[in-house]
C-alpha cells in the first residue's frame, strides 16, 4: 500500500524531498527530555495508557524528563514532568528539535521529529503504518509500533469503540524507547486491562461517615446498610446506589440520586411504587432465573434484568487466566472501606477468593513483573 505522501506527490506531479523546517524559539530550561503528544482530535487515535508507559522507562532512568507538547486543548498526561501548550507548531517543533527523544501517535509532532533526525517511537491504531509513517531521518532510529487489532484489518475510522490503539499494551511502547536509549528492556507483562479501567469511580461501603464532596461515588448498600451513613453523601455528590434490600423514603428523597439498582429474587412492591412516585430511576435485577418470567409479568412496567453473578464470573474468567500468576491489580475505581482506599473487590475481601477479581475485572488493569 502506498504512503499517502506519495499518493499526493503522484496527483501533484511533484517529487518528494527533505524538508526545510525552521523552529521558533521557546523558553524551555529541560535538556535531557522526552516530548509526548497524545492527539485527541481523532478519538481512534488518543492512546489511554501512556502514564504507564512514563512510569515503565522511568524504572531504569528515573533523571529523564517528559514533556507533553500540543495547543493545550488535549487531556493532560497523568506522570508528566510539565505540560506546554505552544502558540504555533514552529514552537513545537523548537522544543521536539531540543530533546532527546519524542513518542506519541500518528500526528505532526512525528515528522516534525523525523524531519529533524530524531529517535521516535509512534504508535498506530486504526490506520497501517507503511501509508503514514515517518518519511525522514535515520529508519533505525525508528520504533514503530502497530495495534494488533485482535487479526482485524484497520478500520480508518475517526471514532472506534473499542480503540484498537489501546490494545498496544504500555510495555511495548517503554521498551520501544528504552531500546533507542540502549537500555534493557522492562520486565512488565500486562495479562489484562479492562475497558473501563480509566472510569475514576469511588465505591462507598457505608461503615462510617466518610467527607467527600463533589465526586462520582457509587454508595454499595449491597454490602453494608447503612442508610444512616449515606444520607450526607447524596447532598454534595452525584451518586449511583447499590442495594439488595428497599430504601426508606429519606434516601428515595434526595435530588442528587443518578440511579438506583435494585438486586432482589423478590421485589418488594412498596419499595417500587415509593421510588416510582418519588421519579427515581431505578434499575432491577433478578438474581433467580427462575423467577425472572413471574417477576416480569408482576412489575410489566418495569425493565427486569437477569444478573447471575456466578455466570459473570465464568465469563470475565474467559478472558484472562490468573492461575498461578503473581499478578498485580491497579484501578481508577477504588472502594471505600474501614477508612481506607482500596483497590479492588478483591483486595476489599482481603484476597482469600481469587473469583472476586472477576465481578470488577471490566475495571482493572492486571499485570506481572518478572523480577518479583
Amino acid at each position: 500500500m502506498s504512503h499517502l505522501a506519495e499518493v499526493y506527490a503522484k496527483d501533484l506531479g511533484v517529487k518528494i524531498g527533505e524538508p526545510i523546517f525552521k523552529a521558533h524559539y521557546y523558553p524551555i530550561m529541560e535538556e535531557n527530555y522526552i516530548t509526548i503528544h497524545n492527539d485527541n482530535k481523532v478519538q481512534a487515535k488518543e492512546y489511554s495508557y501512556w502514564e504507564e508507559v512514563i512510569i515503565l522507562v522511568k524504572k531504569q532512568l528515573p533523571d529523564i524528563k517528559f514533556i507533553q507538547i500540543g495547543n493545550g486543548k488535549e487531556p493532560r498526561v497523568k506522570n508528566v514532568d510539565k505540560f506546554i501548550a505552544t502558540n504555533s507548531i514552529k514552537q513545537s517543533a523548537y522544543i521536539i528539535k531540543n530533546s532527546i527523544m519524542h513518542i506519541g501517535t500518528d500526528s505532526l509532532p512525528v515528522h516534525i521529529a523525523s524531519s529533524f533526525n530524531k529517535p521516535l517511537v509512534a504508535i498506530y491504531g486504526h490506520t497501517l503504518p507503511a501509508t503514514c509513517c515517518p518519511l525522514w531521518g535515520d529508519k533505525n532510529k525508528h520504533v514503530l509500533i502497530e495495534s494488533h487489532r485482535n487479526g482485524n484489518k484497520p478500520s480508518y475510522s475517526l471514532k472506534e469503540n473499542p480503540k484498537n490503539i489501546d490494545l498496544i499494551k504500555p510495555e511495548e511502547i517503554a521498551n520501544g524507547v528504552l531500546k533507542l536509549l540502549g537500555k534493557e528492556e522492562c520486565d512488565r507483562e500486562t495479562l489484562y486491562v479492562g475497558q473501563k479501567y480509566k472510569d475514576a469511580i469511588i465505591h462507598v461501603v457505608p461503615d462510617h461517615k466518610y467527607s467527600l464532596s463533589n465526586k462520582n461515588l457509587v454508595i454499595r448498600l449491597d454490602l453494608l446498610h447503612k442508610e444512616e451513613n449515606i444520607i450526607h453523601l447524596l447532598q454534595s455528590n452525584r451518586s449511583s446506589i447499590l442495594t439488595n434490600k428497599p430504601l426508606s423514603d429519606e434516601v428515595l428523597s434526595q435530588k442528587n440520586i443518578d440511579n438506583i439498582s435494585y438486586f432482589s429474587n423478590d421485589f418488594d412492591s412498596d419499595f417500587i411504587s415509593r421510588a416510582k412516585a418519588k421519579g427515581v430511576n431505578l434499575r432491577l435485577y433478578c438474581e433467580d432465573e427462575k423467577n425472572l418470567a413471574k417477576l416480569r409479568v408482576k412489575f410489566f412496567d418495569h425493565q427486569i434484568i437477569s444478573y447471575s453473578k456466578s455466570k459473570k464470573i465464568e465469563q470475565a474468567k474467559g478472558l484472562v487466566s490468573l492461575d498461578g500468576e503473581n499478578f498485580k491489580i491497579k484501578s481508577y475505581s477504588v472502594y471505600m472501606k474501614d477508612q481506607k482506599v482500596i483497590q479492588s473487590f478483591y483486595e476489599l475481601n482481603d484476597k482469600k477468593n481469587l473469583d472476586d477479581i472477576f465481578i470488577d475485572l471490566d475495571h482493572l488493569m492486571i499485570y506481572k513483573e518478572s523480577n518479583e
